[in-house]
């Protein structure tokens, strides 16, 4: 099993799950992981810690290793081609990229999005010599691309975390293109309990920010009866916005804001909500969530997910294992809502151990790390 260096821009943080978890599916199908980063968040994951104890920045690399500058002629064209860096900046980093890589004997450079992180691996790769992939996730692919076409064609494969965008990168490239999507670490979630008796409404979960619909969900609130109650699991830039629009919908009293939290607070707490509510939509600069890891944790979790028709929801729950409304229609919202609130909780184990059963035959770390090991190796 060929040792793997994953190119990260921030690690550990309490975002973006996803790749410590990907990390760990790797090292047990039996490849030595080695994660490099740009920075380190100031909150993380407490499941992250081993990971953060081998975490190498860039900043502990030489400034100007010269060790593999004899081969800068393998990466010139591509760092010209890259407009969104500065030249000598990112040979820089390459350089002390490939600097702590070749120490570490790492023989694979894997990328998390296709912003500087993918332009940095893929310099070092060639300087290098070694291959070289990267994972495209959605702000990086639809609102702020940096370069990407030089990059489909740098990289030795690419990864694409939902169908849609796989297409329409398989679009832009002869490189191949795979699907593989964000999946779930499922030693983590024991069969579903059978004495279910949520006590609470709904939850969401996510960053405060455009895309994630919460001023749908809001509006939706202020239809649905006063005793109706939402926690709001999550920061970011528009918390205060938000808090506003809910005093204006009247709506204060039944949302409760609690701050970002652990992975491990979701699995605490699932159990004690009715519904899992995520109206994802696409900003106005065309960012948009792809295959929302949250929906497939909830899927496990047994809690039911109420969401939107943006595509990369429908490539999870498929029609059949959540309910989806129209994006940005609080009315739709409201309806959906309302309905699930008044359904026995005895008529929803269907639903719930059907979607139980899907997110563990399709969306599993273990599963995905298959596939992008079988490639790792094949190359």
């Amino acid at each position: 099993m060929k040792k793997i260096g994953y190119v990260i821009p921030i690690f550990p943080t309490l975002s973006e799950t996803f790749i410590g978890v990907e990390m760990r599916a790797m090292k047990a199908l039996g490849h030595s992981v080695q994660p490099y980063a740009f920075n380190s968040g100031e909150y993380y994951q407490t499941a992250d810690e081993e990971l953060k104890q081998h975490c190498r920045y860039l900043s502990s690399a030489p400034k100007y290793p010269m060790g593999k500058l004899w081969n800068f002629f393998r990466c010139h064209k591509f760092i010209t081609q890259q407009h969104g860096f500065n030249y000598l900046s990112l040979l820089r980093q390459g350089l002390q990229l490939a600097h702590l890589a070749k120490k570490d004997n790492c023989k694979h450079l894997h990328a998390h999005f296709a912003w500087h992180s993918a332009a940095t691996a893929i310099v070092a790769a060639k300087l290098l010599d070694i291959p070289v992939s990267f994972v495209g996730h959605g702000a990086d692919i639809y609102a702020s691309p940096q370069d990407i076409d030089s990059k489909l064609q740098a990289a030795d494969f690419i990864c694409a975390v939902t169908k849609e965008m796989q297409i329409e990168l398989q679009a832009a490239t002869d490189r191949p293109v795979l699907h593989i999507p964000c999946g779930i670490d499922s030693a983590l979630y024991p069969p579903l309990a059978p004495d279910w008796a949520p006590k609470k409404d709904f939850l969401f979960i996510g960053r405060l920010v455009e895309k994630k619909g919460l001023d749908t969900l809001i509006k939706a609130l202020s239809l649905l009866p006063p005793d109706t109650t939402l926690d709001i699991v999550g920061d970011g830039p528009l918390r205060s916005q938000l808090q506003q629009l809910a005093q204006q919908q009247g709506v204060t009293r039944q949302i409760h804001f609690l701050g970002s939290q652990d992975a491990a607070w979701y699995r605490q707490h699932a159990n004690n909500y009715k519904a899992l509510v995520v109206p994802f939509t696409v900003a106005p600069n065309g960012d948009k969530d792809t295959g929302p890891l949250v929906i497939k944790e909830a899927m496990a979790l047994g809690l039911p997910v109420i969401t939107t028709d943006l595509a990369g929801c429908s490539e999870i729950l498929a029609n059949q294992y959540g309910y989806q409304v129209p994006m940005d229609d609080h009315t739709s919202l409201a309806q959906t809502m309302t309905a699930h609130r008044l359904e026995p909780i005895d008529k929803l184990t269907s639903l719930r151990e059907k979607a139980f059963n899907q997110v563990m035959a399709q969306f599993t770390a273990h599963s995905q790390a298959q596939k992008l090991s079988a490639q790792v190796n094949a190359l």
